[in-house]
């Protein structure tokens, strides 16, 4: 599944093999040296990193066409409560700038580059082929993140897998899949921050896919998102 406007039938936003690019400077100043987000080998609120890319990707899937940021760019931001986690999709094309108001102790869960692919498009309910096909073409990769100005470091190891999930596919979709329960596979780099204090914040990520075979894959973007957590 595709997180950018593609008419290639496998969903991807994510790359199998990337290249991740960071400034060459070694100064220390401005960059976060103490992680603020977790890991993938964490279980943020008793539930594995992986298993929370799954209850994304079915929230993502679920928006109607109409209020899809990939279909249809709004400055609005598009989020969804999870429990104590906030759920944030954005387009993968051009500028963007959102508005978003965070529920005061709320994780937050921004893509930064991820994919998902059904067995409908793959062919296959096999996890290896599902993967395949939600990566393939997809690179390189490069990204960076800052958050309230200070470069958010190591997302470059951060990238995680679900085991094979079932999902179901809504028929107003973003992607115009017929609607169905698919068994799925799906992963990428996303942005897990740990609450933030009360407040105004900014995260700021960018990322970018030239893929030197097909050019269909590529994206650009540069998401701007205003949190405020109250």
């Amino acid at each position: 599944m595709k997180m950018y406007t593609n008419n290639k039938s496998c969903l991807v936003i994510f790359p199998l093999a990337f290249i991740i690019l960071f400034s060459p400077s070694i100064v220390t100043y401005g960059i976060s040296s103490t992680p603020q987000y977790y890991t993938k080998d964490s279980a943020p609120y008793g539930t594995p990193y992986a298993d929370w890319i799954k209850k994304w990707w079915q929230w993502s899937v679920s928006l109607p066409k109409a209020e899809h940021p990939q279909t249809h760019p709004k400055v609005v931001c598009a989020t969804k409560e999870s429990g104590q986690v906030s759920f944030i999709v954005q387009s993968y094309q051009g500028p963007q700038h959102y508005s978003c108001t965070i529920p005061a102790k709320n994780a937050i869960l921004v893509p930064i580059s991820t994919g998902s692919c059904t067995s409908i498009e793959a062919h296959s309910t096999n996890l290896a082929d599902l993967v395949k096909c939600a990566s393939n073409g997809d690179q390189p990769l490069t990204f960076k993140a800052t958050l309230d100005g200070v470069r958010l470091t190591n997302l470059e190891n951060n990238y995680a897998t679900t085991n094979l999930f079932n999902m179901t596919v809504p028929n107003d979709n973003f992607e115009y899949l017929k609607g169905g329960t698919y068994p799925t596979g799906a992963g990428g780099y996303f942005i897990f921050l740990k609450p933030l204090p009360a407040g105004e914040h900014n995260l700021q990520v960018t990322a970018r896919v030239l893929n030197p075979i097909d050019p269909s894959f590529n994206y650009d973007y540069d998401a701007s998102y205003d949190l405020i957590v109250r």
